[in-house]
Parts: structure tokens; C-alpha cells; sequence
């Protein structure tokens, strides 16, 4: 690996993508450095105990941004899920001017998988396809990663498990492409380490492919009990456009595409499937999500 000395700079670290990205870097032996709001809390406190450095500042502060990236090679970006639309686009093309202005190595956006070639009208999907589009205009080594539907929104509380169902997005003989958040960090140390192969590229990631009939057997044998699948109703689609935009991606649009599970094996050997996320790193959030359940 080229440039080991020289640090990767992670936003959100505290968070999902951002902790992943944090503790496999680590581990791959790169020294990490994280942009946190509050060197104070818990999350910030362990990453600093587990060999993190830790720089302070806001995603508006520029000059705290711009001090954070002194000396950096690389930069995992990847913004709170709680912006605006606006916000969004504004820190994000943000980081990335940032990022080239100071000389960045390898610069790596987080996107989404729903990103299209057509803007939707809805802002928080079209956020992200406008960013990708500034950073691809960038002098500067990038790489775009699309993960697939996080597994943790189908064990998230009130949505069905704790009366006995499953409520999703496709219908019972489809399929859906689920990424394991603990899988983002180990990609990105396949990317970073190999910039003539992911430098310009953009990365769908998933870790697994089910229909909504595997979706209830998965569930049902770690929850012990029987556990019924079915999609939202066209009631619930009518009156949530962001539900409807990613029921219809999922049918026939971004998110309905086949991505070779055999190809992203390759790049990560260590793939979580469903089944095996629910009786480890998901299994906390099941459980709070089955209680109090039908049994």
C-alpha cells in the first residue's frame, strides 16, 4: 500500500458508514483521521481510544475542513442522513472543492444507489446525483460508491416486526439488494489501495440479494417464531413520494439493477449476508424492533 504514512480523513465517523470506514482503515493499517462536531461524546471518545485523530469543527466551518485535510491522502466523504436537501449539495460540494484545492490523492463520495441519469423532482434524491456530478468535474482522483438499501431499515421499530410482520418496499416474489453497513469500511480499503482501479469509477455495493419470501424466512429463523412478509399498500405509496420513488426504483429503476455479488466478493471476501448481519452486528436492533411482539 502507497502513501501508509500519510492519513485518510473520514466525515462521519461517529456514524455508520463513517465508523465503518473509521475501524477498517485502522485495521488495514492506515492512520485515520476524523472530522467530529464534538470531540466530547462517546462515539468520538472511543474512535480517539482506538487510534483515531480526532479534529474538530462544523461541515460549514471551511478553514476546520481545510486544516483537517493538511497532509491527508485520502478522504471518505459521506454526509448526515438529517440535512436538507440544500444543505446537502452545499456541504458536499463543499468537501470536495476542499479536497482538490488542497491536493487530495483519492477523494471517495458516498452517493446512494437510487441515484438515476434523470432527477426525480424530490430533493433529498436529487441532492446526491448533483454532487456526483460536481465531483466528477473535479481535477482530482474520485471514486462515487452507490451502497444498496441499508439492512438496518428493515429492523427498524414501528414498522411491522413487533406485530408479527415484515412491511417492505417490493412485492413477496421480488428482490431486493441489501448492503451491510460493516461491509462499507472494507470496500473502501479495497479502493484506497488500488487507485488505478477505482480512481473515476463509480462502485454500486450490496451484500446480499433476497425476495421478499426470503426476507420472512431470514427474520422468522432469527427471531425464533414465524415472522409474515408483505409490501406496503398502494394507500401508504400514494401518500409518501419518497416511498413510492424507491418502490418504483426497486421495480424498474436504479435500484432494480442486478449487481454481481461473485464481482463485489472479490473486492471484499467477507460479504455479510442477511442471515448472518441478523444473528451478529443486527441483532440488537431486531430484537428492539420485534419488541413487544406477536408471538
Amino acid at each position: 500500500m502507497t502513501n501508509i504514512k500519510h492519513p485518510i480523513l473520514v466525515f462521519g465517523a461517529t456514524g455508520k458508514q463513517g465508523g465503518s470506514a473509521a475501524k477498517a482503515l485502522l485495521k488495514a493499517g492506515w492512520p485515520v483521521r476524523a472530522f467530529v462536531q464534538e470531540t466530547s461524546k462517546a462515539a468520538a471518545l472511543q474512535l480517539e481510544a482506538d487510534g483515531v485523530e480526532l479534529v474538530q469543527g462544523a461541515l460549514e466551518k471551511t478553514d476546520a475542513i481545510r486544516s483537517a485535510m493538511k497532509d491527508a491522502y485520502g478522504v471518505f466523504s459521506v454526509l448526515p442522513g438529517n440535512l436538507t436537501a440544500e444543505d446537502e449539495v452545499r456541504y458536499g460540494i463543499s468537501i470536495a472543492d476542499i479536497a482538490a484545492e488542497t491536493g487530495i490523492k483519492h477523494f471517495v463520495y458516498s452517493s446512494g444507489a437510487s441515484v438515476g441519469n434523470q432527477y426525480t423532482g424530490i430533493p433529498r434524491f436529487d441532492a446526491k446525483p448533483r454532487i456526483e456530478t460536481h465531483v466528477r468535474q473535479l481535477d482530482m482522483v474520485t471514486t462515487i460508491i452507490r451502497p444498496m438499501i441499508f439492512m438496518e431499515m428493515l429492523v427498524r421499530p414501528g414498522f411491522g416486526l413487533e406485530k408479527g410482520r415484515l412491511i417492505s418496499l417490493i412485492q413477496p416474489d421480488h428482490s431486493i439488494q441489501l448492503t451491510a453497513t460493516q461491509d462499507i469500511g472494507k470496500f473502501l480499503v479495497a479502493i484506497f489501495a488500488d487507485k488505478s482501479r477505482f480512481g473515476g469509477a463509480t462502485l454500486k455495493i450490496a451484500s446480499d440479494r433476497l425476495t421478499g419470501r426470503e426476507l420472512e424466512a431470514a427474520i422468522s429463523k432469527a427471531a425464533g417464531y414465524p415472522i409474515t412478509y408483505e409490501r406496503f399498500s398502494d394507500n401508504v405509496f400514494a401518500t409518501n413520494a419518497d416511498l413510492a420513488h424507491m418502490a418504483k426504483s426497486l421495480a424498474d429503476g436504479p435500484l432494480s439493477e442486478p449487481l454481481d455479488l461473485d464481482i463485489l466478493r472479490e473486492i471484499n471476501p467477507e460479504l455479510l449476508t442477511f442471515a448472518s448481519w441478523l444473528a451478529t452486528f443486527g441483532r440488537n436492533a431486531l430484537n428492539k424492533a420485534l419488541s413487544p411482539s406477536v408471538r
